[in-house]
């Protein structure tokens, strides 16, 4: 036998004597008390009395885990019962729990027991209704009476590539057209309303692409306008700011009424509005002559005669107010937009030929 030596057994009694201090050492802890905790499938339920109530008088009820020796007990069973497998039957109205209990622990199951009203009727809250263009609309459908205890509404689309519907009656506009939307109840009541879908009108951005011949810092006339000053052009306008604005030449040769710009809007479109915003507190012109060309052929050398203008109207708006004026009108389809302010539209009390505006908007889509 191999004889230790004395390093090896000093070793050995180091690690006997700890052991016999972490066991002794060790805080001691409270046993945890561990239940047998039941679980059920709904914390609490709905269920009706009277006629019509048909299966909505009971619920079955599930308890997990499966197989285990659970009690179920009502605790008003005047109001409702519940048998050993769990199904509660409602008997008046009220409340009531229902517990399922193990030995240890137990769940609770809230259950509200109310007189069935039947559902005679529903009402939409709209007959006919406009939405625009990817946009969307809630149609209310309303039980009667009010106080019924249910009412189930499918909602359905003649045409869903116009409008879409979806539940709660959502309804969408898809693409430019008209369809009917039905809404049934569960036991086959309709209702209809016609729903328009309409284009989204818009402001057109306005860049210097679509004013033809546009050349910063040329005060003289090009295609697309009468004349402009320095920093005052036309472009100042259509950029969202009223405190830049588009003033007329003031140097030699001075300019004088008639102005005019035009848009080319490089695409067909439909115009439903026009606004107008003067240079704040200034005042020159009160009107104008609102013509427009078609997507055809034009002579850009000869921007007033060069085109087929069509006047659509003589628009006078107040020449003292700061505010955004608009024009509404119906729908126009043109490429290109004339705005010519002739001798008669000066403002009498205007205190030069110069036309001065800050803002003009063009709208459509």
């Amino acid at each position: 036998m191999k004889k230790m030596n004395k390093t090896s057994i000093d070793v050995r009694i180091f690690f006997v004597a700890a052991l016999v201090y972490a066991t002794c050492g060790c805080v001691k802890y409270d046993n945890f008390n561990i239940t047998e905790k039941p679980y059920v499938d709904k914390s609490s339920v709905e269920l009706y009395i009277g006629e019509g109530a048909g299966s909505r008088n009971q619920v079955q009820l599930k308890s997990a885990p499966e197989g285990n020796n659970f009690t179920w007990t009502s605790q008003d069973p005047s109001i409702a019962s519940v048998s050993q497998s769990g199904l509660v039957t409602a008997l008046n109205e009220g409340f009531a729990v229902i517990t399922l209990a193990s030995a240890s622990d137990q769940t609770n199951v809230n259950v509200w027991v109310r007189t069935w009203v039947p559902l005679v009727d529903f009402t939409l809250d709209k007959q006919q209704v406009e939405v625009k263009r990817l946009d969307k609309i809630q149609v209310v459908a309303s039980p009667v009476p009010q106080n019924a205890s249910e009412m189930q509404i499918t909602w359905t689309s003649s045409n869903p590539a116009v409008v879409a519907v979806y539940e709660n009656g959502w309804i969408v506009g898809n693409e430019i057209g008209e369809a009917v939307v039905t809404a049934t109840s569960s036991d086959g009541k309709q209702r209809q309303l016609t729903v328009s879908v309409v284009p989204a009108v818009e402001r057109f951005t306005i860049t210097a692409a679509n004013i033809p011949g546009y050349q910063a810092g040329v005060n003289a006339a090009t295609i697309g306008y009468s004349s402009q000053h320095g920093g005052y052009v036309v472009l100042n306008m259509f950029d969202g700011n009223i405190t830049t604005f588009w003033h007329a030449n003031y140097a030699a040769p001075v300019s004088n009424y008639p102005h005019w710009f035009i848009v080319d809007l490089r695409r067909s479109v439909v115009i439903t509005k026009l606004m107008i915003q003067r240079r704040q507190t200034f005042i020159s012109a009160k009107g104008f002559y609102f013509y427009t060309c078609p997507d055809v052929e034009v002579n850009q050398n000869d921007p007033l005669n060069g085109y087929q203008w069509v006047l659509q109207g003589d628009m006078s708006y107040d020449p003292l107010s700061n505010a955004e004026q608009y024009f509404e009108f119906d729908p126009i389809q043109a490429r290109y937009v004339c705005i010519y302010f002739d001798t008669k539209h000066k403002e009498a009390t205007a205190p030069n030929n110069y036309i001065q505006l800050a803002e003009f908007g063009i709208y459509g889509y």
